[in-house]
């Protein structure tokens, strides 16, 4: 069996806790501290595995769980922060009145559309900046962390 210093030389050596530290953790640790009643915990598990044996006991239909939900992937937390940012915009600093979309923030006029592709445009368009951040990290459109909200879907109108 390995030691983590084995694994890994660069960590750093055992370390005393000053009186302080001491302190502070046996004051967390109070204020944490509750009564522990077993009775007021169940293993939801065991009895819902018992029910199902009963039921199956009993000649019922027994159905199968639904899978669990497939990871939806990684969440780009800059971009989820800008399309946060963007949304709770206050119409003082868009110029505009509240959840309305004629122009794209700080009173500039939505980029005028293409002609070739002008209908992917305007699909695109239509879907989030999430969305379009997506999309474009699939193309491999370059440059999307700094683009605005409509820069990506017209690179990737252009794409196709």
């Amino acid at each position: 069996m390995t030691t983590p210093h084995e694994e890994v030389p660069d960590l750093p050596g055992k370390m005393e806790p000053t009186s302080a530290e001491v302190k502070m953790a046996h004051q967390l640790i109070d204020a944490l501290t509750t009564d522990w009643d077993p009775e007021d915990f169940h293993d939801t598990f065991q009895e819902k595995v018992e029910a199902l044996i009963e039921a199956k006991a009993a000649g019922e239909a027994v159905e199968k769980a639904e899978p669990a939900a497939q990871p939806t992937g990684v969440v780009d937390l800059m971009e989820a922060l800008r399309a946060s940012v963007e949304r709770a915009r206050s119409p003082k600093d868009t110029g505009e009145k509240a959840g309305t979309s004629g122009k794209t923030g700080r009173g500039k006029k939505p980029a005028a559309k293409k002609r070739t592709g002008a209908s992917d445009v305007g699909s695109l368009r239509s879907l989030t900046k999430a969305e379009l951040y997506k999309k474009a990290t699939k193309a491999g459109v370059k440059g999307r962390s700094d683009m605005t909200r409509d820069q990506p879907a017209d690179a990737l109108a252009k794409g196709s």
